[in-house]
């Protein structure tokens, strides 16, 4: 959904002139002593997948797709003419995508029609976007086996705060070839007798506000092998999260662990999906797709492959730098799924492999065999200004741009805020995501989603779920405010318009908050 943001040499000069215009001389030395060591840290980032993609080459263009393979050691069978007859119908159609991969197109038969040819279409022009390779514009690859973890991390920061996706091959252990229940049981404490509510194809095609069906998770692996069903959970919620080397990622989790003691949690009531979020389970019968959205709430989403195969399509705005210029592209994309208005690219997920995509991108995502896929969602500094326009976007449409919501956001927000004052200089966020953040918690009704309601912003709350957070996370954001000497009126024109200002714009807060630094 995001596009890199190209700043004159000339412009990035004329904004620190008038920037600095009031520092110190000390004040000026800091925040380019600053400002030199973040540039060695993105060029250190750049050169980290520069390596990557010269070990992962991409095959000169002109030679015939071939299917990309799984990680070493793991086989797993991608046999579409296996999968007729037992699991989707005899007549059920093939479709070749772009890295040479044959899947079947989502059929279930009524009355010798397909019900989901809807689907079946939107299949077909996923199966024709191009797969991302390394060095590609809007999605780093990154070796994980050649980059150590802190370069790791920083690469990934950098490229999620540049609104770039990210790819990461073999990665985490693989699971079993084939799908079960023993499986699900076993590693992750996932029970057949588990109530979930399933999401049904046929359903959907007829009323796509209302898919549910209501189920175990035994019901949905029985219905693998019943060619007139096709059905997903998408909110299996497991003990899991981000892999242990990339878990610092979370600025959203750590805020909570570090904020405990300036704002304690006494005799009150935190909303659970502060914590559930963060590791979840889709488990998907074969041929279902998943139509273009984007994931709610403003948050990253991270994915890991564990069983089968998804072809994950993401779609980057290539129209004007407009918020209802977006909007109107997002929704027709949404709706209609027109793709005239964006550059798309394709990863097929393999087991092992992890993706993870900044807020608000827009995704579509088809899932050919049965497959079980992990993953969770996160906050970090770095990303904050696509979480505010995402959240723009949920409050304008959506329920039609997401699938899922969550009602968690402000009480993480606020202490991600309440903690700036005891970050070390390095961590306080840039310019850009510093004052998205801001409006964020001085505006927090305006961000509330579509169709949905906040009981933690309500002017007569009961006094056991108001946030002990709020209050500090306020005067924190008054004083950041002053001292840049910004109104907070001024704030929702400046976000329109930051596509004129440096990305990578540092913030010296100074002593501004020392008031919030005592014990």
């Amino acid at each position: 959904m995001t596009t890199v943001t190209h700043i004159s040499s000339e412009n990035k000069r004329k904004y620190n002139r008038t920037y600095e215009a009031k520092f110190t001389p000390e004040q000026k030395e800091r925040r380019r002593a600053a400002q030199a060591a973040c540039k060695r840290k993105l060029r250190a980032a750049r050169k980290i997948q520069a390596h990557s993609q010269n070990i992962d080459s991409a095959p000169p263009p002109n030679d015939p797709p071939t299917p990309e393979l799984p990680p070493s050691g793991h086989h797993f069978q991608l046999d579409a003419l296996q999968m007729r007859g037992t699991q989707v119908p005899e007549d059920a159609e093939l479709i070749t995508w772009s890295d040479g991969n044959v899947t079947i197109l989502p059929t279930v038969m009524r009355e010798g029609r397909n019900v989901l040819a809807d689907d079946a279409e939107l299949t077909k022009k996923l199966a024709e976007v191009p797969t991302s390779k390394p060095g590609s514009q809007f999605v780093a690859h990154f070796n994980f086996k050649d980059t150590s973890r802190d370069d790791l991390i920083t690469g990934i920061r950098a490229s999620l705060g540049e609104g770039k996706c990210v790819v990461i091959r073999g990665i985490a252990k693989p699971g079993p070839p084939e799908l079960s229940v023993e499986y699900l049981e076993k590693r992750y404490r996932i029970q057949s007798t588990m109530r979930v509510d399933m999401h049904d194809m046929e359903l959907r095609a007829k009323e796509p506000s209302k898919p549910h069906v209501t189920g175990t998770v035994g019901d949905l692996i029985a219905g693998i092998f019943n060619p007139n069903e096709q059905r997903c959970i998408l909110d299996c919620l497991i003990h899991t999260g981000l892999p242990e080397e990339l878990s610092v990622l979370d600025d959203g989790l750590m805020a909570w662990h570090r904020s405990i003691r300036d704002c304690p949690l006494e005799g009150k009531f935190v909303h659970p999906d502060n914590f559930l979020v963060n590791g979840w389970g889709l488990i998907h019968q074969g041929g279902v797709v998943t139509t273009p959205h984007h994931d709610s709430e403003g948050q990253n989403t991270f994915v890991i492959g564990d069983i089968g195969l998804k072809f994950w399509v993401w779609f980057f705005y290539k129209g004007p730098k407009d918020r209802q210029a977006l909007l109107h592209a997002s929704t027709s994309l949404c709706d209609e799924y027109d793709f005239s208005q964006f550059a798309t690219e394709s990863i097929t997920v393999h087991p092992g492999d992890l993706i993870i995509q900044p807020p608000g991108q827009l995704h579509s995502v088809y899932t050919p065999i049965p497959s079980f896929t992990r993953g969770g969602h996160f906050y970090a500094y770095d990303t904050l200004s696509f979480t505010e326009l995402s959240r723009w976007l949920d409050r304008q449409a959506g329920l039609l741009l997401t699938n899922q919501v969550h009602e968690h956001t402000e009480e993480t927000l606020w202490r991600m805020t309440a903690i700036i004052p005891r970050l070390p200089p390095s961590e306080v966020p840039h310019r850009k995501p510093l004052l998205a953040l801001c409006h964020m918690v001085l505006s927090a009704a305006q961000y509330v989603a579509q169709g949905t309601r906040s009981t933690i912003l309500k002017r007569n709350a009961p006094k056991v779920i108001q946030s002990s957070s709020k209050d500090r996370a306020n005067a924190i954001v008054q004083k950041i405010l002053h001292h840049m000497n910004i109104a907070a009126m001024d704030l929702p024109e400046i976000l329109q318009n930051t596509a004129s200002e440096d990305p990578d714009a540092i913030i010296d807060l100074g002593n501004c908050l020392s008031e919030f630094q005592s014990m």
